[in-house]
């Protein structure tokens, strides 16, 4: 049996089972898969319990008894499909793609590094410590995994997240990091007709605010600020008491991160509308995936390992951020998409490029005899 061939039927269970973020015993029950199948190669492999409110995570490695790792890998269980979709829409293949809930976002990724060790040369699996963190609840911000997976990338070297390569089959070399804000207005109601002068407008404020705040983005750092939702009022012929703006940030590095945040809570502080008041609170952060001295010589090392089993490979900066931001934080070079390559995330088009699984693997494997 072929590598494509052993690899598409050890796929096949992990796509065919509902695991939604929400959905516990799904989520776990691919890390349990995945589990045995890395101690069939002998690397020690144990279930993470991260709380009620996430499935088990996976953590495999070589050498258990190791103070450092070579290099870590990253993938994650979860997917974003509702129960019952797996049913639906079971693993299928047309010509050189596959379809499925999760094939491509992130299962390939997972079994990808599975392969990517099975493959490896047994005197680079014994030379180097190698860590395997399985998280998840990625598609919901790894709220429960991202203190986990930066205490793992603190003992390692070097971190490859197996996020599914752009459809092209690029890799990314950088991301940006995102933070998110809600600010609260609040004024007082009064007819719009009758008595407009007794209100006080949360929904001008919060407008005002809105703009000024979309006016810090700067094209030539590029940082973006967008008020994705403007939420307030409850009748035209009301004047509205309260109206919240939810702000995305995006920043290629975290000095630029810390300035917007400053530039931000400023704008908060002012005062938008005649007897309106505001409150700001920033409910999620991720520092940005840099492209540093570091990361340039890991895409180094992975264009050569490339090379060197016959393909090129190309790379990108994006604009989302992953798990990769995460581990990042604690300075380690990070790069991502390194599963093969696929497209049309999150929706019922999801597809694998299988034609890139197979060298893939090889990359990585190829890889391992480079550090």
């Amino acid at each position: 049996m072929s590598v494509l061939e052993s690899f598409m039927n050890d796929l096949k269970p992990l796509v065919n089972i509902d695991c939604g973020s929400n959905n516990v015993a799904g989520v776990t029950k691919v890390a349990e898969m995945m589990k045995k199948h890395f101690e069939s190669i002998g690397f020690h492999a144990e279930l993470v319990d991260l709380g009620p409110t996430a499935g088990k995570g996976l953590f495999a490695c070589n050498k258990p008894d190791a103070d450092h790792y070579d290099v870590l890998f990253n993938a994650h269980l979860d997917t974003v499909f509702p129960d019952g979709t797996a049913e639906q829409r079971p693993l299928s293949t047309k010509g050189d793609r596959a379809y499925g809930p999760g094939c491509s976002d992130c299962k390939s990724g997972v079994l990808a590094i599975f392969y990517s060790l099975k493959d490896a040369r047994p005197e680079d699996i014994k030379r180097l410590s190698i860590a395997v963190a399985l998280n998840p609840d990625e598609e919901t911000g790894s709220k429960a995994s991202n203190k986990w997976l930066k205490e793992v990338a603190k003992k390692a070297k070097r971190a490859l997240v197996f996020e599914a390569a752009r459809e092209g089959g690029q890799l990314v070399r950088s991301r940006k990091g995102s933070s998110n804000y809600v600010v609260e207005f609040k004024g007082m109601t009064s007819h719009a007709g009758n008595a407009p002068y007794k209100g006080a407008n949360a929904n001008v404020a919060a407008a005002r605010f809105a703009l000024a705040a979309y006016g810090l983005a700067d094209v030539l750092k590029g940082t973006t600020v967008n008020p994705g939702i403007i939420q307030g009022g409850t009748a035209p012929n009301i004047i509205s008491a309260s109206c919240k703006v939810f702000l995305d940030t995006r920043y290629w590095n975290n000095e630029d991160d810390k300035e917007l945040d400053r530039e931000i809570n400023k704008l908060a502080e002012a005062t938008w509308a005649p007897r309106v008041t505001q409150t700001i609170e920033r409910v999620s952060h991720s520092n940005s995936m840099p492209l540093s001295e570091s990361t340039k010589e890991l895409v180094a090392q992975i264009t050569e390992a490339a090379k060197l089993e016959g393909f090129d490979i190309e790379w990108v900066d994006a604009g989302g951020a992953s798990d990769g931001n995460h581990m990042a934080e604690v300075g380690i070079p990070v790069i991502d998409g390194c599963g093969p390559a696929g497209g049309e995330f999150h929706s019922e088009r999801e597809f694998l490029r299988m034609d890139t699984i197979e060298e893939r693997i090889r990359m990585i494997s190829r890889f391992l005899t480079l550090i």
